[in-house]
């Protein structure tokens, strides 16, 4: 079933390329290996599914089993420009799987739902100019809005069946109108994969879409500044604010100052007494200095019924959000620290350390986490190393544990 249905995709892309002017491919192989010395998991994760997933004690150790989790992955894309009418399509098709390494050395897996193989077309889109600066995105891609987006921090990453249009006719400044009905984002499994059979993970945003609508502008100097409004049926309504300013100064090097403002209203169907809404503020200060990258930023959310992670996900767009743990910072009722450092060593890799936490105000979820990373190009081979220490009160009984990571990606 699987071969006669890889037949049909590479049917439905030699169709593209009879009629294209120009076809390019792109694609990228992934294996993503992850493991904990964390002793107790006492239900559900709350962040990302990087522990075994049955209830009750497990033996604590690095590299063990039942502390491990890995996956491969494979996309595959073509992209037709200059087609009959003016157009571009582009389709491109998931692979994930665990190569039965859930029977050898893991337990667990990064993405989906389960052991074993998924497959799924995660992008198959036209897009078209109309009114000479007005462009039209209809079908499956990739999003990236402030409380509606793809997130690229998993071996694999939710797509959404949209329609979008952008208008630039307003000197530097794009207006972003879109209706979203369907997606994969399955939180923090990220896709969903359902039974594993093909493009069976895909179906109806949330209960029954969402709307969205922004404004991007650059006509301020030196600062890019967005407004976005989100009109999610049965869930919620939502707006966010936030401007980047990069001033210009006579030295080398280049600072950053941010600001974001959110907020997120219960919609009536959900029916919950005494509603409340909630909002964010956050800000952000950084510099860049001969390779050096160096942000602070901090978050408060007050209390409210909706916090501010992506709709159906699990990451946020906060400046505070952690580096692997997920869901902390933007819920309501939260403060928190971000502070970043990267350094890029030229011929010899990309470093970061990162530290995040949180007060939750007596919600009894506070944070404190450290990550370290590595990572170097090989030509069309990245690799990166990944440790974080976690102290979460909601995960491992109060007690505090270290993971370890490796990402391993071909790109072509």
């Amino acid at each position: 079933m699987k071969f006669a249905k890889l037949s049909l995709a590479a049917i439905m892309a030699m169709g593209i390329s009879a009629f294209a002017a120009d076809v390019k491919v792109d694609g990228d192989v992934k294996v993503f290996y992850g493991t904990n010395d964390a002793d107790s998991w006492t239900g559900a994760l709350l962040s990302h599914p990087n522990g075994i997933q049955d209830n009750g004690e497990t033996d604590g150790d690095l590299f063990g089993k039942h502390n491990s989790y890995a996956n491969a992955a494979a996309r595959i894309g073509m992209t037709a420009e200059n087609m009959p009418g003016d157009l571009t399509g582009r389709i491109s098709v998931t692979w994930l799987d665990t190569f039965a390494l859930e029977n050898s050395i893991v337990n667990d897996v990064w993405a989906g739902e389960d052991v074993g193989s998924a497959l799924w077309f995660d992008e198959a889109y036209l897009k078209g100019t109309v009114f000479d600066k007005t462009t039209v995105i209809a079908g499956r891609q990739y999003l990236d809005t402030p409380m509606v987006f793809s997130e690229k921090w998993n071996i694999v990453s939710n797509s959404y069946d949209a329609a979008v249009v952008v208008d630039q006719h307003i000197e530097k400044t794009a207006l972003v109108a879109a209706w979203v009905w369907g997606s994969n984002i399955n939180g923090a499994a990220t896709v969903a994969t359902g039974d594993g059979s093909f493009n069976d993970g895909f179906g109806t945003f949330v209960d029954n879409g969402a709307y969205a609508f922004g404004a991007v502008t650059t006509l301020i100097p030196y600062t890019t500044a967005q407004a976005w409004y989100y009109n999610v049926d049965s869930i919620a309504q939502a707006y966010w604010l936030q401007a980047d300013i990069a001033p210009e100064f006579d030295t080398d090097a280049k600072f950053v100052l941010g600001g974001q403002f959110a907020g997120t209203m219960a919609a009536d169907s959900l029916h919950i007494p005494n509603s409340e809404d909630a909002t964010v503020w956050a800000v952000k200060a950084g510099v860049e200095f001969s390779g050096l990258n160096v942000s602070a930023a901090y978050s408060s959310a007050d209390k409210g019924d909706i916090g501010f992670s992506n709709v159906g996900g699990a990451q946020s767009k906060l400046y505070t959000e952690a580096w692997w743990n997920y869901g902390y910072v933007s819920a309501p009722d939260t403060d928190a620290l971000n502070v970043t450092a990267e350094y890029s060593w030229a011929d010899v890799a990309d470093f970061g350390a990162y530290y995040t936490a949180t007060d939750s105000n007596d919600r009894g979820h506070d944070l404190t986490e450290f990550a370290l990373t590595a990572g170097k190009n090989w030509g069309a081979f990245d690799t990166t190393l990944a440790y974080v220490y976690t102290d979460a009160e909601d995960q491992n009984d109060d007690d505090s544990y270290n993971t370890l990571q490796v990402y391993l990606t071909y790109n072509f």
